[in-house]
């Protein structure tokens, strides 16, 4: 298992109280995240044997000034059903100009119930320091944070400029869903295959997004965005094989931070 772990005292927690911060589920135990292969496919059986049952304990939230939040993103309800495909890529940005333990995560996800924190969600993750390292990585995940758990596959290190290919798709004769991402200039991917029974939420998945999420300090924080005012472009954004009219959102504006959108491109810029 690969995952962040913050110190007890940056996070205003006893010793005993080790956990790892997941993207859009605030922190977890370590013990209630599966890391699998690209291979497997993870049953109900299987998240049964191997995650505790108090897994199913609310995460906890981040104390001391740091913040989780959405800070950019563009979301959309499938208010005549639900949504079963969702493709996106990207190019890399280049690292943050600063490393003082934030994370920096950029996704493409489905959400269920609402758009916001602490519910499940599917979702193939661009993500910086999330092993305290100052790196990227690609992982597909899926969390559900107020339930305390979290399933991924493996983590993919990768470098500025390499480009993305990521989709997530249901397939309904067997009841699975995939995420999948892809480095296009090595061609190393992360899969998660995951039945439906094993997201243990009966989850439907009618919100898509495509979010900038940060792990970090409230203010004084646009040197621990990546180090390039262009931002990042998301291209392909098609959600059942369609083009989109997404709804933009911004919650963090210290650095200049918005969200455009022209047809299938997302594109989400800020100043360093």
């Amino acid at each position: 298992m690969k995952f962040i772990v913050l110190t007890s005292l940056a996070l205003g927690l006893s010793s005993a109280d080790v956990v790892t911060v997941v993207p859009g589920g605030s922190l977890i135990p370590h013990e209630c995240i599966l890391e699998v292969s690209n291979k497997d496919v993870v049953s109900n059986d299987k998240m049964l044997a191997m995650l505790p049952e108090h897994c199913t304990d609310s995460a906890k939230d981040l104390q001391f000034g740091t913040q989780q939040i959405y800070a950019q993103d563009a979301h959309l309800q499938n208010t005549a059903g639900l949504w079963t495909n969702f493709t996106g890529d990207w190019i890399v940005p280049p690292l943050p100009s600063s490393h003082d333990g934030q994370v920096d995560y950029h996704w493409t996800g489905f959400k269920s119930s609402q758009p916001e924190m602490g519910y499940p969600v599917l979702q193939p993750v661009l993500q910086y320091g999330q092993t305290m390292q100052a790196k990227w990585q690609l992982q597909s995940w899926y969390v559900w944070g107020n339930g305390g758990k979290a399933v991924t596959g493996p983590a993919v290190d990768i470098n500025e400029g390499d480009k993305l290919t990521t989709y997530m798709s249901f397939d309904d004769d067997s009841q699975t869903w995939t995420v999948y991402g892809k480095n296009e200039a090595s061609g190393e991917e992360s899969i998660l295959t995951i039945t439906k029974d094993a997201l243990g939420c009966d989850c439907d998945f009618e919100w898509a997004m495509i979010v900038h999420e940060t792990i970090g300090k409230k203010t004084g924080y646009c040197d621990d965005y990546p180090a390039d005012s262009s931002g990042i472009t998301y291209t392909n954004t098609r959600l059942d094989g369609e083009a989109v009219d997404w709804t933009t959102r911004v919650q963090k504006t210290e650095c200049g931070e918005a969200v455009n959108v022209e047809d299938d491109k997302v594109e989400f810029t800020w100043k360093n």
